[in-house]
């Protein structure tokens, strides 16, 4: 099984293969796609907007039903507030603590309040039914009188700072009272002995959740919901969703149908699941099965036909592959004279032609580059001795540093008979910062205390190999084109050490700042001042390494500029010998 599909996978692995193929089958599943997919987007548009409307419908019909329930307690509650025995307690009420008040007169007028408040009760569900859950009478000091003491009023003062659009108007609160929705009215005094704009109490009429999700009964679970204008659920089916924040982003297969109520600032909330017409899901589903069969036919047969066109393509990409990694074999066994035969003849001509081209370049290529070499080495040595020579000259004008020069030209000496000595190309890291070391040590004795310099080799690199001469260019620019152009001068360091398995050496200078330098990182050193001695350098390494390895340049905003050479890890005892 995995040897057959092996083999289908290498057979489809063309590219003009996948072109011919997709472009035959879209010439035939295209149209069948935009034909089916058209015409059940324009009927599932028709059957949506009518499941819409007959869902409004439905909810303006529920609507209606309990705006009418809402409407009737407000009535019924203006007309409790006016009875005469609720007056006349909350009049007395502030009073009610005097002397002039007995107990027995004040225990009487309580029991005549609940003695109304329980009629009141009595009567209004009858009106509206068992939706009523309790009647509260509340004083100005938050004091409530109920008729059922099993569940207080637990917000009372919150319904006193519920705000009201007009007074003596009920207005229905926008937050539940243990889950239940309540309708407060501000009671005032109703005759004109007493001051009619006073505030005497207010009358609380709570509902039963149990009883009010009956009369949503109709909708399914979990999709009817009473909210306020902040969308906080005030009744659902669920009780423990009472309180929170409808979410109707929760289902995107359901339609939210909406409506506000006419007699409180609620909003009644549908979420709807239209339906889709039968027909249309059955017309739908034969459209895609014949659209599929359609583009499976036209599938099979394009395969073998254009398999036998891109056979012989495949096989010519696979060898231009091998190609590309020196890898040269001819194309055998052309069996055909069309143009793809014309292009295997023609990729085998240049196989044959190729192969001559490497054969004749290859030796010539070989004496070119070790005559560059050599042309390097030339540029290196005849250039220090030059400045080195000139910085002698100046020296020498200068009486307290005339007896600096003879140890200079012993260094001197001592490092061009290095340079010029004949044996490898390759030296230890430890011979090579030797090197370094006398040639900033001539410097210093030109400089002074304007120059200092620093050292670093770890003794575990210290028999690293690295070609000849290949730090001097660098120093030799850090120090013309850092500290000899800095009137303070500053100090060049020169860092050996390790990272992810390569010798990284960087060596950190000042440099005069400008706009051209500030904050530069660049992997190509060839900038304009720093001369040919960096171009060098990356030469050599590209030539023994690789074009992986080389320099890099930066420099940070405080104008220290670094070169940072990276090249592998060897070992100079296997490499030659100095």
């Amino acid at each position: 099984m995995d040897n057959f599909i092996s083999h289908i996978l290498n057979s489809i692995r063309s590219k003009l293969f996948y072109k011919m193929l997709i472009i035959y089958s879209l010439l035939t599943l295209v149209p069948l796609i935009v034909v089916s997919t058209t015409f059940y987007y324009r009927s599932s548009q028709l059957i949506g907007k009518k499941a819409t409307e007959d869902a409004q419908q439905t909810l303006g019909k529920a609507a209606t039903a309990m705006d009418a329930q809402l409407l009737t307690i407000k009535k019924r509650m203006i007309e409790v507030g006016e009875r005469d025995t609720i007056q006349s307690y909350l009049k007395l009420y502030p009073l009610t603590d005097a002397s002039a008040i007995n107990d027995d007169y004040r225990f009487h007028l309580l029991q005549s309040v609940k003695d109304t408040l329980q009629v009141e009760l009595v009567e209004l569900r009858r009106t509206v039914g068992p939706l009523v859950d309790n009647m509260y009478l509340v004083t100005p000091d938050d004091q409530v009188i109920s008729i059922d003491g099993s569940r207080p009023l637990q917000y009372a003062s919150a319904f006193r700072l519920l705000p009201f659009e007009l007074n003596r108007v009920p207005e229905w609160a926008f937050f539940t009272d243990d889950k239940r929705m309540a309708c407060d009215m501000k009671i005032y005094g109703t005759d004109k002995v007493f001051e009619t704009n006073k505030l005497l109490g207010q009358l609380v009429v709570t509902l039963h959740p149990s009883s009010l999700q009956t009369m949503y009964t109709s909708f399914e679970s979990d999709t009817f919901y009473i909210t306020s204008s902040n969308n906080i659920i005030l009744s659902a089916s669920n009780p423990m969703e009472i309180g929170n924040v409808l979410d109707v982003r929760k289902s995107k297969t359901q339609l939210k149908i909406q409506q506000k109520s006419q007699h409180a600032d609620y909003h009644y909330i549908w979420l709807a699941t239209p339906g889709t017409d039968k027909i249309v899901e059955k017309q739908a589903f034969f459209s895609a099965a014949l659209t599929l069969f359609a583009w499976l036919t036209v599938l099979f047969v394009t395969y073998f036909i254009l398999k036998r066109v891109t056979d012989p393509i495949q096989h010519l990409t696979r060898l231009m592959r091998q190609a590309e990694k020196e890898e040269y074999q001819l194309i055998q066994d052309i069996g055909t004279r069309d143009e793809i035969a014309i292009l295997c003849y023609g990729y085998n001509r240049l196989v044959l032609r190729t192969k001559d081209l490497i054969e004749k370049n290859y030796k010539s290529e070989l004496v070119a580059r070790e005559a560059e070499l050599k042309s390097i080495r030339m540029y290196i040595n005849p250039h220090f001795l030059y400045n080195t020579l000139e910085y002698i000259s100046i020296m020498s004008q200068n009486p307290n540093k005339a007896w600096y020069i003879p140890d200079i030209v012993h260094k001197l000496s001592s490092i061009f008979r290095f340079s010029i000595m004949p044996g490898g190309k390759f030296v230890s890291l430890e011979t090579e910062f030797a090197f370094a070391e006398k040639y900033l040590q001539i410097h210093k004795y030109r400089f002074g205390d304007r120059m200092h310099f620093n050292l670093v080799l770890p003794e575990m690199l210290r028999k690293v190999a690295m070609p000849k001469l290949l730090l001097q260019p660098l120093v030799e620019n850090a120090v013309i084109h850092g500290i000899d152009r800095l009137n303070d001068g500053g100090s060049i360091e020169i860092e050996a050490k390790e990272e992810n398995y390569s010798l990284v050496i960087e060596i950190r200078n000042p440099a005069p700042m400008t706009e051209s330098n500030r904050g530069r990182s660049t992997g190509n050193p060839h900038k304009k001042g720093l001369g040919s001695g960096l171009d060098n350098v990356n030469m050599r390494i590209h030539h023994y390494f690789g074009n992986e390895y080389g320099t890099t340049l930066t420099c940070d905003a405080k104008g220290i500029v670094t070169v940072k050479l990276q090249i592998p890890i060897q070992l100079w005892e296997q490499t030659g010998e100095e």
